[in-house]
């Protein structure tokens, strides 16, 4: 994993012609050594250092600062050509493996995707046929014992008519004659009578 690291850290320092990360723009690299760090790495070895500057930053190169604190470094062996270009090879095939890989994962979850999905709908369709088969043995069985069943009839209840009472024609009754006026009593005051006219006599 160091290796790996490393080897990272120096394919981008050479790309960069040695500048080390985080470097500023005012402290460049001299040109004698860019000049010569492309032969170094491909003749002996390169050591990578991780620096803390006074400021904070963190940086990685291959030519340490003065007045920055080394925290890590990583020795490698510099890569030929040939080696660089077998390298960038095998990661092509590997990216080009994994693409393919998941592209076969990708199928296969759809395949499995689609069979769960055509169960689903096979159990979906059993569940009706049953429901179905029910439904029909329910049905007759229930015309078999409606069959076996002698018919009932049922009459209405019988109800007394009412009595009727005959109605009796009212009498005939004569009316009344008319007989003699009852007279006053005994020391009443006989009505007035008309001018002219006697007084009746007392009955008594």
């Amino acid at each position: 994993m160091k290796q790996t690291v490393a080897r990272a850290l120096l394919g981008a320092l050479a790309a960069a012609g040695g500048v080390a990360w985080g470097q500023t723009a005012g402290a460049p690299a001299s040109a004698a050594s860019a000049a010569a760090a492309p032969a170094a790495a491909v003749t002996s070895a390169t050591t990578i250092v991780q620096q803390r500057l006074p400021d904070g930053r963190i940086v990685f190169t291959d030519r340490p600062q003065a007045g920055a604190r080394t925290e890590r470094q990583w020795t490698v062996e510099a890569e030929t050509p040939a080696q660089a270009e077998s390298r960038r090879a095998l990661a092509e095939r590997n990216a080009r493996a994994a693409g393919e890989l998941n592209a076969r994962l990708e199928r296969r979850e759809e395949r499995d995707r689609k069979r769960e999905r055509e169960r689903e709908r096979e159990l979906e369709i059993e569940r009706l046929r049953a429901q179905t088969a029910r439904a029909e043995r329910d049905a007759a069985q229930a015309r078999a014992d409606a069959a076996a069943q002698p018919p009932v009839l049922v009459l209405p209840r019988w109800h007394r008519p009412p009595r009727v009472h005959p109605v009796e024609p009212p009498r005939y009754e004569p009316a009344p004659r008319p007989g003699p006026r009852p007279g006053p009593r005994p020391g009443a005051t006989p009505p007035p009578r008309p001018n002219g006219a006697p007084p009746e006599p007392s009955p008594y």
